[in-house]
């Protein structure tokens, strides 16, 4: 996995962070080999980072790209591996491009090291999957279904990292730690395969 796209909604704070972050991790850790791009499932090419998100990136000694990136098929034939910064990005990029579907995973989840807290991530998945259909097919949800995908909901984290687009330089600032946190454990699992 030597092509690695980071995927959020406008390619303006999230993933352009992330990829900027990453890029300065592995050049800390020798990490080499590896290609780090971004884009946003509603991206305007051209429209340059936040300033926000640039700001950070400064402060951490790490550079993201100049401007954002609309999510294409080219991109994700080049891509070896796709993260996404919520679950909406992953199921948008899926239905967008079903075939790439075993290389995309929210950021969280795959840097996911709790095996419970991953089988039940794979349970609610499996579990959306099949209401989805059901409503694809025009049958109805039941009362027991909702309870049971609010009971699954609730016993997880969060598999998002929210969006500080238009909040506070400090609401960006936690954001990429939350980010950081993540690529770490990314860097982690990528050290370990090599």
């Amino acid at each position: 996995m030597n092509r690695i796209l980071f995927i959020c909604t406008g390619n303006t704070c999230r993933s352009p962070m992330a990829e900027g972050i990453l890029r300065k991790l592995m050049a800390e850790r020798n990490l080499t080999g590896y290609e780090v791009r971004s884009a946003g499932v509603a991206a305007y090419d051209g429209t340059p980072t936040s300033d926000h998100a640039a700001s950070v990136l400064k402060e951490r000694g790490a550079e993201g790209p100049p401007h954002s990136t609309f999510l294409s098929q080219p991109l994700i034939d080049w891509s070896d591996l796709v993260l996404t910064m919520t679950s909406s990005h992953k199921r948008h990029a899926i239905q967008l491009y079903p075939a790439a579907v075993d290389k995309i995973y929210t950021l969280k989840e795959y840097v996911q090291d709790d095996p419970a807290e991953t089988a039940k991530l794979a349970e609610l998945e499996s579990f959306v999957s099949e209401l989805q259909l059901k409503q694809a097919l025009a049958q109805p949800i039941t009362d027991a279904e909702q309870a049971r995908l609010r009971t699954l909901g609730a016993e997880l984290p969060s598999p998002d990292i929210a969006d500080p687009f238009g909040g506070p330089l400090h609401a960006y600032r936690r954001c990429a730690e939350e980010i950081e946190a993540c690529l770490i454990k990314l860097v982690t699992k990528l050290q370990a395969s090599e």
